[in-house]
């Protein structure tokens, strides 16, 4: 080789090495960025986790809260929260700056943002109200709720929440998400309860009224008699798996719901749980029947310090079936498969019940409980108030 053609390595200017660490710094800081960028959907959800006013929470436990709720992703920085936070304080949007190209679809993501707000300020939005708001077809709207997952259900009612259920629900959250925080595991050792009462004629209605049929065959408009037909259901979930169902014979008061927790429920949660039976933490809701001395003093022996509901060692807020498994997942579930045809007699329903039950799988069961973090997480951001819209 001609030795006239080799650059001797002294000879490399400083200015040269640098512009290639420059370079190598440039394409590192590329790829990471793609990696790190967050959907629009994500920033919001970024911003809710900050707060606001005197509630705000730091750079730092922002991006803890991000990355544990969101465990399937990469995880990301202090410098992408802080990154985000500013721009939306400078230009008070999540949005990318616009960028040169072909001309954008009116299903692209600028126009779906508007269009899912519009949804979500007002559920009650129909279709052509909302096609003709964004100046679009009917069927744009319609493609844009589809690809995002959104369905048309039916009003159900709920509880309206009072002034004092914002702070007690915010206590809750914190203290339930600081225990799952210190140990892995105690999300998985509730065992989440509740009762329902499912009606012959088609509605599956709670002692809070949450949940009715979700759909109108003609046999659910039949008129309701004086003392209509109904199966009473308790049931609990802990872990990835289904305790009961047991039925209740007539309504639940304090003694009948007091002999069912020594005869069948206390028994048939020591045999889900094994030999990890004293790591459970019973949860139930504020109901009368829930409320009764000798029931308190009978959970107060056999989960000593370990259970949750009305003058428990944590107390459960009132009016919050928006955070049980129970009731966000498992009736909503069952009355949509138990109601596919009609009943013929109570023997009928309870059978499918019991059938439908059979079929809810270890991952579904895993999953509701799984997001009963997350749903702390959105109760808290906002303060306590109904956050399901933001699910």
């Amino acid at each position: 080789m001609d030795k006239g053609h080799i650059i001797p390595v002294e000879l490399i200017s400083v200015s040269e090495a640098l512009l290639s660490t420059s370079y190598l710094i440039t394409v590192v800081q590329f790829l990471f960025g793609i990696l790190m960028e967050l959907s629009e959907r994500e920033r919001i959800t970024l911003l809710m986790m900050r707060g606001y006013g005197d509630r705000q929470r730091s750079y730092r436990e922002v991006c803890n809260l991000f990355n544990d709720t969101f465990p399937e992703r990469n995880p990301i920085s202090v410098s992408t929260i802080s990154k985000t936070i500013e721009r939306f304080e400078m230009t008070g949007s999540v949005r990318n700056r616009p960028k040169s190209g072909r001309i954008q679809s009116a299903t692209d993501e600028e126009h779906a943002l508007d269009v899912l707000q519009t949804f979500i300020e007002d559920p009650h939005t129909s279709l052509r109200k909302a096609a003709q708001q964004h100046d679009m077809h009917p069927m744009s709207v319609s493609k844009i709720l589809k690809i995002n997952k959104y369905k048309p259900f039916k009003v159900h009612l709920v509880q309206q929440l009072s002034e004092d259920d914002y702070d007690r629900r915010v206590e809750f959250c914190e203290l339930v998400m600081r225990k799952c925080d210190d140990n892995r595991d105690f999300l998985t050792n509730i065992l989440f309860s509740d009762e329902a009462t499912f009606f012959l004629n088609g509605n599956v209605n709670r002692h809070n009224c949450r949940y009715w049929a979700s759909e109108n065959p003609h046999w659910i408009t039949e008129s309701h008699s004086q003392q209509p037909q109904k199966l009473n259901v308790w049931c609990g979930i802990l872990g990835n798996k289904i305790v009961g169902p047991f039925f209740i014979n007539g309504n639940l008061n304090a003694e009948l719901y007091y002999n069912m927790l020594q005869n069948e429920i206390i028994p048939a949660i020591q045999i889900a749980s094994g030999e990890y039976f004293d790591n459970v933490w019973f949860q139930q809701d504020g109901a009368p029947p829930h409320y009764g001395r000798q029931v308190r003093e009978y959970l107060d022996l056999r989960f000593p310090h370990k259970w949750i509901g009305r003058r428990g060692e944590i107390e459960w807020p009132p009016r919050s079936p928006d955070l049980s498994p129970i009731d966000y997942f498992l009736w909503g579930h069952l009355k949509s498969n138990v109601y596919r045809r009609k009943p013929h007699n109570l023997e009928d329903l309870r059978n499918r019940i019991i059938e439908e039950i059979a079929l809810i799988t270890e991952e579904m069961l895993g999953n509701s409980v799984e997001s009963f973090y997350t749903r702390l997480a959105h109760c808290q951001t906002v303060e306590g108030t109904q956050f399901e819209q933001l699910l």
